[in-house]
């Protein structure tokens, strides 16, 4: 589940710095920005058939690699 969210994060963001560093400040570091977290959303959405509602999305629980593939599992085990 990882390696196919890291994926479809670097195709999203076009970048591959997370991968070497999973707790990199994605928003800091210009990786993602709020287009490109919608993207992601829809993307993540698609791909594992959970829903992430905006209500959710608190940029400080989605600001690294490391926290999104966290949610992505609760999500999918939940």
């Amino acid at each position: 589940m990882k390696e196919e969210m890291f994926n479809i994060l670097e195709k999203v963001t076009g970048a591959d710095d997370f991968r070497f560093n999973e707790d990199l400040d994605l928003f800091a570091e210009g990786i993602l920005d709020s287009m490109r977290a919608i993207m992601l959303i829809v993307e993540l959405e698609n791909k594992f058939n959970i829903s992430l509602p905006p209500s959710e999305m608190n940029r400080d629980d989605w600001n690294t690699a490391a926290k999104i593939a966290m949610r992505i599992e609760e999500k999918i085990n939940a």
